[in-house]
């Protein structure tokens, strides 16, 4: 598990990046904060958190 510390930083990270979307003009999905609070909780790692985004979306992975 991670501390309360980097759940703090995870969360920050997350929000500061959906709020520049929103004013560049783009939606970040449902299923994307899902994600997210998944990674920010500590129950999955950013490797899985690309894999669900690349899968959601049709991108390859480029490894």
């Amino acid at each position: 598990m991670i501390d309360e510390r980097e759940k703090a930083r995870r969360r920050a990270a997350f929000e500061d990046g959906i709020h520049s979307a929103y004013l560049d003009g783009g939606m970040v999905s449902d299923a994307f904060r899902a994600d997210a609070e998944e990674y920010i909780n500590g129950i999955i790692d950013l490797g899985e958190m690309h894999k669900r985004l690349r899968n959601r979306y049709g991108i390859e992975s480029n490894k």
